[in-house]
């Protein structure tokens, strides 16, 4: 996973398998490029993202990398560093503005505790992760996942050191209503369908400070693009547009 330079990363795609060719090629890209995803080399080859001679600053960031060392990633979760940076950074940059971190799709918790750990515990803020824990794959709820299992109990177990974090298990839209910050600096929208999106949207968004920020987990995917045309179709309504990341990410700053 590591070294003392830095983190390795694993060449994991996702969705190619059922086509071959692109399969190949993919593999004859990793074998030449020799030691692709070394923090100190040239090649960035992860998460359908391929990059020659970018600098990737964040794989030997210090604080970046023991933020992430410390919990313990799966490959799958290792794969998605450029995304998890991007969250780190959005977080981080939101803290010149009111209001609270919020995730709604928490689904393991690895992605905010990433983000705790990189900014210290955020002892002068509070965060709120939400998810149904245990999706039946009914409208609005995302597929079901052998992860899901006790997932809910695993999730507020991974938190339990900080008493600045609640976990809520609930639908969104509709667990909002319930339980929700009333200013929020930082919203991070992992929810995966279009209901679920337009829902969270609608009851969260004139909650966000202005200069907050607001992060798409699954914007920029073609098997998302339900979530794409709500968000853009909710964003022009506020005369502001979605920035499509090349990690697949969708960011837009409130003003």
């Amino acid at each position: 996973m590591s070294d003392t330079n830095g983190l390795q990363i694993p060449n994991l795609f996702y969705g190619v398998q059922q086509h071959p060719e692109a399969l190949a090629a993919l593999r004859a890209l990793v074998a030449a490029a020799g030691s692709p995803n070394d923090p100190n080399g040239p090649w960035f080859i992860a998460d359908n993202l391929i990059t020659y001679g970018h600098a990737r600053g964040f794989l030997s960031d210090p604080r970046f990398v023991a933020a992430v060392r410390s919990e313990q990633p799966s490959h799958d979760e290792l794969s998605l560093i450029w995304r998890t940076h991007t969250l780190c950074w959005a977080a981080e940059s939101s803290l010149g503005v009111p209001g609270d971190l919020v995730e709604c799709g928490s689904y393991q918790g690895y992605s905010m505790a990433v983000v705790l750990r990189y900014l210290a515990g955020l002892p002068s803020r509070q965060m709120f992760l939400y998810d149904l824990f245990d999706p039946k794959g009914g409208g609005g709820e995302g597929q079901r996942l052998p992860a899901h299992a006790d997932l809910f109990d695993r999730v507020r177990a991974r938190f339990q050191l900080f008493d600045n974090v609640t976990v809520t298990r609930g639908k969104v839209p509709a667990i909002l209503d319930e339980i929700a910050p009333q200013r929020i600096a930082f919203l991070h929208l992992n929810t995966k369908d279009r209901e679920a999106t337009r829902g969270a949207l609608d009851a969260l968004f004139a909650r966000v400070s202005e200069g907050g920020i607001i992060v798409f987990h699954d914007y920029g995917w073609t098997g998302y693009r339900d979530q794409k045309d709500a968000a853009d179709a909710f964003m022009r309504q506020q005369a502001l547009s979605v920035l499509e990341l090349p990690t697949g990410q969708g960011l837009v700053v409130k003003r």
